[in-house]
């Protein structure tokens, strides 16, 4: 697994630098997809980067895209090892022009993430993870082990877009707030300690969470549905996530937090 760290952290910057060059251009090939969410020319850029690269990479380890079509289970419930890939978190955002997109890229062994790393092309900034060899923060040429921060005053992350509304419902504690676009740089940036808690109310798929939860619990925290039961993944026929909480250092006792007519 080890081995196909630089790779990948290699293919998430080759796959941001895809989106950089349409994200300038006047005509960013907006469409529609037939679950009524937009895709545009930068998404499909990025997912083709992100497949040539990991079939040479690993030839026989499958792979899971948002912009690819998905098996049904009965053709991938006996994979013990795949890809699975966002390669633009934030289309929304990309859009807007607000820069708060990545490229997600997972490996997932034994229905597990052990495997993310998450790249922010809009500020060169890149989040990779191990299972067991700790969480990091790639700037330029420097590295940063990252971790959860410590109980002090709690800070929510939000969406640029989503009414405040439709999470602090879900909190009987008093917080403070950052503004951030993807739900995988929302995770990020609790995984490097700039916010504690973030709550996804929502519809979302597996490869939105898969990189993200890697990299949150080597950095100290976690990542679970409304109800605090763990996530899984390529274990039903939808790929769709539950709503679902990234939560920082465990002495914040979420669950403690969370109103409990919410759960």
């Amino acid at each position: 697994m080890q081995t196909y760290l630089e790779p990948c952290i290699e293919l998430a910057q080759l796959a941001g630098q895809a989106i950089m060059a349409i994200y300038q251009q006047d005509d960013i090939g907006q469409q529609e997809k037939s679950d009524h969410t937009p895709v545009t020319a930068a998404d499909l850029a990025a997912n083709e980067v992100l497949l040539n690269g990991l079939k040479s990479l690993a030839p026989d380890i499958p792979v899971m895209s948002e912009e690819t079509p998905i098996p049904p289970l009965e053709q991938r419930q006996d994979w013990q090892r795949y890809w699975l890939l966002d390669p633009m978190d934030g289309t929304g955002e990309f859009i807007l022009q607000s820069g708060d997109f990545a490229v997600n890229i997972a490996l997932i062994e034994g229905n597990q993430p052990v495997l993310g790393v998450i790249h922010w092309p809009a500020k060169n900034v890149t989040y990779f993870a191990t299972k067991g060899a700790g969480a990091y923060k790639r700037s330029g040429a420097t590295d940063e082990q990252i971790f959860v921060a410590s109980p002090d005053t709690l800070t929510l992350a939000v969406s640029r877009r989503q009414k405040i509304e439709a999470v602090s419902q879900y909190l009987n504690s008093q917080f403070d707030t950052i503004a951030l676009g993807s739900c995988s740089l929302k995770a990020c940036i609790i995984a490097e300690g700039k916010a504690d808690c973030f709550l996804r109310v929502g519809p979302t798929g597996e490869w939105d969470t898969g990189a993200s939860q890697v990299i949150v619990e080597e950095a100290g925290g976690c990542i679970t549905d409304a109800q605090f039961n763990p996530l899984t993944y390529n274990q039903r026929e939808t790929t769709e996530n539950p709503d679902f909480i990234v939560m920082g250092h465990p002495d914040w006792q979420f669950q403690k937090l969370i109103s409990p007519h919410q759960r």
